[in-house]
């Protein structure tokens, strides 16, 4: 077999005829990279230069079978935009636990930083604040969140599976896991050097703050503070039971009142901002989550066989985490630079602002996963949606496809195809 290039696949149907679209998939397939020297494994006649004789850890190296046969149409190379939660260290103390990926150990994450936390029935994390916006989605059980504003209006709510928080930089808050399973979830700090290692905690402050000074600014004497932690305890296992929500909400209630805007959304509960045959696709920004100022994100579910649609994000850099069943994302960049890895639950993806990309779902049940942006609000530029609101003639010329092909592209945002 002559091995051919796409672009003299391309040229010659130009010559011969307008290559129809599935001529144009056949070819894709079959004669891979446009570019040369070809890259591909389709593209290698020595079997032998396939083979991989060196040490290997097949349980890391099956994790990505696109790195080790990655498509053909991809090319050159890519700063590693693939990551996961499930190669991380976990800090663990008596009532949880939590591990992290910073931009220390995910160099492209530059405006976000991941924390999974795992908080059991009782489990605290511990009164604090950090320097960063915290915004959080709740993956398993069930967390109380407590956290006050800048103008002393407190909030106290019960978050489930699936719901989120927001707060602010500075402002204090808390969690805790309530019975009977605790809870778990997954923290996008609004700074990608955040470290959930290093945050502002109330029992260090006081330990490292003297006796006389402790006792002046509460007004009661040096005596009663003599029990004070020397030492922090950012999680610990409470020995109290959660006393219910509505007792907790009166003790913490402020002459300031409460504050304007919840500090907790509900996703779960939000109709889709797209729903189709193929999945869909729920926003929480500042337009419907107004706490959240500096976050916003989407929840994407896809159905067996479905295709998050070639995108990309005008306005920030893309932080996804993977929640459930797998997929296949591809990262285009100028250059011309294509990359494609495989994604797996408690897995974490990267894409720079303005990058085009797509996702695949590569298994048999619903893929979701999550969309984290550091932005007031979500922006998103739809290659189809694109092609079928330019000049059809131009884009017929461009493409060398017919034009009665273009006018059959999905229009208006589908987000999910088959639409």
């Amino acid at each position: 077999m002559s091995l051919l290039s796409r672009r003299t696949i391309l040229s010659s149907g130009v010559a011969g005829g307008i290559l129809t679209a599935t001529a144009a998939v056949a070819s894709e397939a079959k004669f891979g990279n446009p570019d040369q020297p070809a890259e591909g494994a389709v593209n290698v006649t020595n079997p032998k230069a396939l083979n991989d004789p060196g040490p290997q850890d097949q349980g890391l190296a099956g994790n990505e079978p696109t790195f080790l046969n990655p498509p053909a149409t991809d090319v050159n190379g890519m700063p590693q935009f693939w990551t996961s939660f499930n190669l991380a260290p976990k800090r663990i103390q008596n009532g949880g636990w939590a591990r992290q990926i910073t931009q220390d150990d995910f160099k492209i994450s530059t405006t976000i930083a991941g924390v999974n936390m795992r908080l059991g029935p009782g489990g605290v994390r511990e009164l604090h604040w950090h320097q960063q916006a915290e915004w959080a989605v709740m993956t398993h059980g069930n967390c109380r969140v407590t956290v006050l504003d800048e103008s002393g209006r407190p909030q106290v709510a019960d978050v489930r599976e699936g719901d989120l928080w927001y707060f602010p930089a500075g402002f204090p808050h808390s969690l805790q896991g309530l019975e009977p399973d605790g809870c778990e979830f997954v923290i996008a700090f609004d700074n990608g050097d955040s470290s959930e290692f290093n945050t502002l905690l109330v029992t260090d402050w006081l330990a490292h703050t003297p006796p006389q000074v402790v006792a002046k600014n509460f007004g009661q004497p040096v005596e009663a503070f003599k029990n004070l932690p020397v030492h922090n305890k950012w999680i610990y296992q409470s020995n109290i039971a959660a006393p219910p929500l509505a007792s907790v909400e009166a003790q913490m209630a402020s002459s300031a009142g409460k504050p304007p805007n919840s500090f907790v959304f509900r996703l779960g509960d939000v109709q889709p901002a797209r729903d189709t045959k193929s999945g869909t696709v729920r926003i929480a920004d500042s337009s419907n989550f107004v706490a959240s100022k500096t976050i916003a994100a989407t929840v994407v579910t896809i159905k067996p066989g479905g295709l998050r649609d070639m995108h990309w994000h005008p306005n920030a850099d893309e932080w996804s985490y993977w929640i459930k069943g797998s997929g296949r994302m591809t990262v285009f960049n100028t250059g011309p630079a294509a990359i494609t890895a495989d994604f797996h639950p408690g897995d974490i993806g990267y894409v720079k602002k303005g990058l085009g990309h797509y996702v695949e779902n590569t298994g048999s049940t619903d893929l979701v996963y999550m969309e984290v942006f550091r932005a007031d609000r979500f922006q998103e530029v739809s290659l189809s949606d694109w092609l079928t609101h330019s000049p059809l003639d131009m884009v017929a010329e461009t493409l060398n496809l017919d034009p009665s092909i273009i006018k059959q592209f999905p229009k208006d945002r589908p987000d999910i195809v088959p639409a």
